[in-house]
């Protein structure tokens, strides 16, 4: 079994400057607490659980009290983070992770021997990332397979790192293996970024590119012993006090640690014994927990202050379209509705709106759906940009709350790819958010006799939605055609066979009959919707229509029977 392991270093760090938007040079502490524990009620005496990179270079190390800490560093800023908080983002995280795999879990940082960390299972996912061979097909090879899990390493990391995140990534036999592995290729990272900001001005720039990248490490399917060898004994799930006890017997790798009688080890370590010796081993068995998400994906952001303008709440508004696309990209959907909740500060809404306008929503019918960041922003900033906010905004939620299939296909490099298939939906949103969803819409023929009926306006998100369902329930192959009756006969259309103009006009535009020269005749209409007829009326003799040409030009021509007046109905152009 391949797990692929991402381990987040800095995500509590990262969790407090999104959220309170601190500058990234603050040197900057953590208190993990659930309430009803917060900064203000913070002591001195309160040990640290994370501390940021900046905090690290002015001596502050996890562990120690805030008065311990402060005095290395006057400047430093105590935070406190609820679990509940870095668990949202880990369940995020894991959804998006399901783009490279079927099954993911993660784990926060309760046990410090993982971490914050993100599985996905990528058994067999490896020849989809391999290089192609001459013949343009995936190569299935040894060594073609360990370059397809390099490039699968290297995109999970890429995509961690877009959504502002540092991450190691580790590829070996089994979740635990492949966490201790990205956790110390993790560790091992941040300490040369450290190591780099301590140095001159001109070697942190040429330092820099490398630091930027991500550590990524690939382990040969059966090499779990050999890449665990080099590590430090802390890396395994055993207690601080035998970490301790197996240093003062110089024992400090895995390597080291294999060689000593087991026998003795069992007796130390304990109920964890068969558990810490099989990890020293390479042999990793655990099954991976699945994670099931939600069946609506939301994102949420709290502010720190109120903002009630439209450009500050278009800035909120890209955040959590970017953080929803990266999430239906995982699942392979598209939104077919968008909602975006504003609450608002209700201590400074008026006593009798508190009730009724705690929530602003804004709600988008989407006709096409979407599932880019890029296409969800352009619909909501129309109307974000008319909404008319009765108090700042505190809390900004974005839901997808209508899911539809989004089919995949390979783009080719031989034939052109029509650019409209990817425009239109963003501009059919956009219009929709602009005019309203009942005013957008596309021409569709009508089967009808009456040439005023053979072209009708159809709502856009009527029709995909019924497009939707039929491929959502699988009835699209095998449900009867719109042509066909009953009994499986194929129903006969009324529009005839001959030539319609392209223009049809609102009003017709008489014309002298000595003047239509007619080059075709068209079709003949008798009687119409006869009990239509008014009472006391004489019978209709209808119409013809002719193609024939007038002074403007090639016109569908309309002929009175009984009067033998003309009229332009069209043109043909």
């Amino acid at each position: 079994m391949r797990i692929a392991a991402i381990n987040l270093p800095e995500l509590h760090v990262e969790v407090v400057r999104a959220a309170a938007s601190a500058d990234d040079g603050v040197p900057l502490a953590i208190v993990v607490a659930e309430p009803p524990l917060t900064e203000a009620k913070l002591l001195g005496n309160t040990r640290l659980d994370v501390v940021s990179r900046e905090a690290r270079l002015l001596g502050v190390h996890a562990g120690q009290t805030i008065a311990q800490a402060r005095a290395r560093a006057s400047n430093l800023a105590v935070r406190v983070v609820r679990p509940a908080a870095v668990h949202g983002v880990l369940a995020r995280l894991a959804e998006v992770a399901l783009a490279f795999g079927a099954t993911v879990s993660f784990a926060s940082s309760s046990d410090p021997s993982y971490g914050d960390v993100v599985w996905v299972d990528v058994t067999g996912c490896a020849h989809l990332h391999a290089p192609r061979g001459s013949d343009g097909g995936h190569r299935t090879s040894p060594s073609s397979t360990a370059d397809g899990e390099a490039i699968l390493a290297s995109r999970l990391a890429r995509v961690f790192a877009g959504l502002g995140h540092v991450c190691a990534v580790a590829i070996a036999d089994g979740p635990r293996v492949a966490a201790i592995l990205a956790r110390a290729a993790a560790l091992a990272h941040v300490s040369a970024r450290m190591a780099s900001q301590r140095l001159g001005s001109r070697a942190r720039r040429r330092e820099r590119e490398e630091d930027d990248e991500p550590a990524l490490v690939v382990v040969p399917p059966g090499k779990n012993g050999i890449a665990l060898a080099p590590l430090s004994v802390s890396a395994l799930p055993i207690g601080a006090d035998d970490a301790r006890w197996l240093s003062k017997l110089g024992v400090r790798t895995i390597a080291e640690l294999r060689a000593l009688p087991r026998s003795a080890l069992a007796s130390r370590l304990g109920a964890r014994a068969q558990v810490v010796l099989g990890l020293a081993d390479g042999d990793d068995r655990a099954p991976l927990a699945s994670y099931v998400p939600p069946e609506v994906p939301e994102e949420e952001t709290t502010l720190e202050y109120g903002v009630e303008g439209s450009e500050a709440l278009t800035f909120v508004a890209k955040t959590l379209a970017d953080r929803l696309a990266a999430r239906l990209a995982g699942r392979a959907v598209a939104a077919s509705r968008v909602e975006l909740d504003l609450a608002l500060d209700v201590a400074l809404l008026p006593a009798e709106l508190r009730d009724e306008h705690r929530v602003h929503r804004i709600a988008i019918e989407l006709p096409a759906p979407l599932s880019s960041a890029s296409d969800l922003l352009a619909a909501l900033r129309p109307k974000i940009e008319r909404a008319v906010l009765r108090a700042p905004v505190l809390v900004a939620k974005l839901r997808a709350a209508s899911l539809v299939h989004k089919p995949q296909a390979a783009l080719s490099l031989f034939e052109p790819q029509p650019k409209a298939e990817r425009a239109l939906p963003r501009l059919v949103a956009e219009l929709a958010a602009d005019l309203g969803e009942e005013a957008v819409g596309k021409l569709a023929l009508g089967d009808a006799w009456v040439p005023e009926e053979r072209s009708r306006f159809v709502r856009l998100d009527l029709d995909v939605r019924a497009n939707a369902r039929a491929g959502s329930n699988g009835n699209a192959s095998k449900s009867t055609s719109a042509d066909a009756g009953a009994g499986g006969k194929k129903r006969r259309h009324m529009l005839a066979s001959v030539p319609e103009p392209t223009r049809i006009l609102a009003e017709p535009i008489p014309v002298p009959r000595d003047a239509v020269k007619v080059v075709r005749h068209l079709s003949r209409l008798e009687s119409v919707d006869w009990w239509k007829r008014l009472p006391g009326e004489g019978p209709r003799k209808g119409v013809d229509y002719v193609h024939a040409w007038v002074d403007e030009g090639s016109a569908w021509v309309e002929i009175d029977r009984a009067t033998g007046t003309a009229r332009v109905r069209g043109w043909f152009d």
